[in-house]
């Protein structure tokens, strides 16, 4: 699959998304164009142009596009990267082979090594392209279906630039990362005392970003991140939590894609930490929080 995606120039077709919140199912479905970082997708009511610098979202029904400007630090999709997780994280097992969209495809059962998400994947024989995925996790279950899809036909760079029709009204955004901070620095945008460990398993200080009401706050060793998050919110994440006690205080402790993550509470202050960290390790970093 990771060979097969870097001779995939361009592709086009529609694609149909079925989402099922324990018993409640919602539908989306859209036309969609792809070439490199270039990406353009209609769903009839929203037309969305990107041409890897500048994205526009044309919404039909009140004439009026949004217009976003993205720095060259934006992040970028991509599909080789995603498979090279599903390797890395996941148990992969071929249940056989079956036809989707007139296409031939393998059926590939895909176990998460560490938790989270199991998924089932339709891969296309000719571009080793997923035609069909079922994921599930936490009682959601999502299916995403392509169809009528055509690969190398030569997209047009043409056709990823978008011309406002006349009289529709134009909002300008500028999407940029955060700048990255010392601490000091993301202190004084915040509004709590940032809390900063004594212990960090060897990873050195590298920057904070604020967002809002929270600051993030990364370590780095080699390739690898310790990435610490706090606010005065709890975070909404939803994994399958583990009590865990931290130097008398309650925490939780999740584990997802072979990423341990620890959120407690330090004096009304919420703290998330992830990394690729063992749990005595991870304690261990909490504990030194004070």
């Amino acid at each position: 699959m990771q060979k097969r995606y870097e001779s995939i120039s361009d592709i086009s077709g529609e694609f149909l998304v079925k989402t099922d919140y324990g018993g409640k199912e919602e539908t989306y479905r859209a036309k969609f164009w792809m070439k490199g970082e270039k990406y353009m997708s209609d769903d009839e009511k929203i037309l969305t142009v990107s041409n890897g610098s500048v994205m526009w979202i044309y919404d039909k029904e009140k004439n009026e596009v949004l217009r976003m400007n993205f720095s060259s630090e934006r992040p970028q999709f991509d599909y080789g990267m995603i498979v090279k997780g599903l390797i890395e994280n996941y148990n992969i097992e071929l249940l056989g082979e079956e036809s989707v969209d007139n296409r031939e495809c393998y059926i590939i059962k895909a176990e998460p090594k560490f938790g989270g998400a199991k998924m089932r994947m339709w891969v296309d024989k000719e571009f080793w392209y997923p035609m069909r995925m079922e994921i599930s996790t936490e009682g959601i279950t999502t299916v995403v279906e392509y169809r009528n899809v055509s690969f190398n036909t030569g997209l047009s760079d043409n056709m990823f630039e978008f011309t406002p029709p006349e009289g529709v009204k134009i909002v300008d955004k500028k999407f940029e990362l955060p700048e990255k901070l010392t601490i000091d620095e993301a202190q004084q945008k915040v509004n709590f005392t940032i809390i900063v460990p004594s212990y960090t398993a060897g990873y050195e200080f590298d920057y904070a970003m604020v967002y809002g009401d929270f600051v993030q706050v990364v370590y780095s060793k080699g390739k690898d991140s310790l990435v610490i998050t706090e606010g005065l919110k709890k975070s909404p994440i939803g994994l399958n939590w583990s009590k865990v006690d931290v130097n008398g205080r309650e925490g939780e402790i999740a584990e997802s894609f072979g990423i341990k993550i620890l959120r407690t509470n330090v004096n009304g202050v919420e703290v998330v930490i992830s990394a690729k960290l063992s749990k005595e390790e991870i304690v261990k970093i909490a504990e030194s929080m004070v």
